[in-house]
């Protein structure tokens, strides 16, 4: 499995029941943030001079910490139905469990002489000659449970990442540029440049537009904040309007980066002109409001950026669209035969790197996907996703059945799966 380096290097360290998966260990950068899916906001490792680093901001709790802390991991559905009652309950609840964290983890909670432990304000601040050790002193003082997975770029806790999309490369080029952009405040105001405030993604279906604005999220350290037909329209006269206008006023409140989703855009606000019936009315006074709260949104939060998908472009009304509004207007096409390779590469390396392990092969060594992309011509990035689902569905189910270990998913599999994908 050579072609386009399908099969990442996995070092496994299992130390007392805790295990520290460190996927391509050997190409982290000097001085660069390390990926992690520790449970925890607030752990930072990055690399130093010296080896490696972990930063645990003990004043930031996430609802996952804080139902450990309340009642136990068992907990957290409970706590999360919670976040729906009054605010004055949950901070109860919040009450109780900060008082049942008893003291904060100290220096001394870490046994293992090959990591130091300092406080640096209200924060501890590890260093450690082996990554390995590291994490597992910050699996100890935080009370992770594990397995974690480390890896050059972040792993699975902020979801995809730009680097993660294959065959888009025109389109990821601009995303980073926009994510330098707001990582950047200092040099944007010296400069008065306005990065875009808005961008547009159009193509057709299963094309990536929402793994891109994901992914957007992703790179900037924000959230996304997805917001859907059913958030807007409603059939009460007026209620649709509030609705828009209630949430561009969220959107100017928020205080850390955030993409917000118009997910399947021309559904929500399409074609604006003479009003003929209510339904009319109501279309014009949403895009009227939308326009209005476009106008001026970088300027009342920079933390905010917009980002709108549609299959459909011809059915969005270019007022709504035009500069200063949505500034990057991006064609997501279907990939082409190297595109098509490079998504297959992408996923199935993702693949490997977060299920094999020492005992375990998901993918035999004979997989080609350069000789894939003819059979798979026309699937999109979504299909080719599907058909990696099928695979390990058809080898998982055939496992189960018979009690017998599957065999590694082989070239032939994926080309089968392929062939029954466009069967339908």
């Amino acid at each position: 499995m050579a072609e386009m380096g399908l099969r990442p290097a996995v070092e496994v360290v299992d130390a007392g029941g805790r295990i520290v998966r460190i996927v391509d260990g050997h190409l982290l950068a000097p001085g660069a943030p390390i990926g992690h899916d520790l449970p925890h906001r607030g752990v930072e490792l990055t690399t130093t001079p010296d080896g490696y680093r972990a930063r645990w901001v003990r004043g930031s709790f996430s609802a996952s910490a804080l139902a450990r802390l309340f009642a136990g991991g068992a907990a957290g559905g409970a706590l999360f139905r919670l976040l729906g009652l009054p605010g004055a309950v949950l901070g109860a609840v919040i009450a109780v469990g900060l008082a049942r964290a008893g003291r904060p983890a100290q220096p001394s909670d870490v046994e293992d002489p090959t990591v130091t432990v300092r406080e640096d304000g209200p924060d501890l601040v590890l260093d450690s000659p082996s990554l390995a050790a590291l994490v597992l002193a910050v699996m100890q003082l935080t009370g992770a449970p594990g397995p974690i997975t480390v890896s050059p770029v972040p792993f699975r806790e902020t979801g995809v990442r730009l680097d993660d999309i294959g065959g888009l490369d025109d389109v990821v080029a601009q995303f980073r540029d926009v994510a330098v952009s707001f990582r950047h405040p200092d040099v944007m105001a010296r400069w008065g440049a306005t990065r875009p405030q808005g961008i547009l993604l159009y193509g057709p279906p299963g094309t990536g537009k929402t793994m891109l604005a994901q992914a957007l999220a992703a790179e900037i350290g924000g959230e996304l904040r997805e917001i859907r037909t059913p958030e807007i329209l409603d059939k009460w006269v007026g209620n649709s309007e509030k609705n828009i206008q209630r949430i561009f006023t969220e959107a100017r409140s928020l205080r850390s980066p955030t993409v917000l989703l118009f997910d399947e855009f021309d559904s929500i606000i399409s074609y604006t002109g003479a009003a003929l019936d209510a339904a009319g009315q109501m279309i014009n006074a949403v895009a009227g409001i939308f326009k209005q709260e476009m106008n001026d949104l970088i300027e009342a939060n920079p933390n905010v950026i917009v980002v709108a998908t549609t299959n459909f472009p011809d059915r969005v009304d270019a007022s709504l669209t035009r500069s200063g509004r949505f500034d990057l207007k991006l064609s997501v096409p279907p990939p082409g035969p190297r595109a098509r390779a490079e998504i297959l590469a992408k996923q199935i390396r993702a693949l490997i790197a977060r299920h094999e392990t020492p005992g375990f092969r998901m993918f035999a060594d004979d997989i080609d996907v350069a000789a894939l992309t003819a059979p798979a011509t026309g699937l999109t990035g979504a299909d080719l996703k599907e058909v990696l689902r099928r695979a390990q569905l058809d080898k998982a189910m055939r496992e189960a059945r018979t009690g017998a270990a599957s065999a590694p998913i082989t070239q032939a599999d994926l080309a089968a799966t392929i062939e029954k994908l466009r069967r339908g």
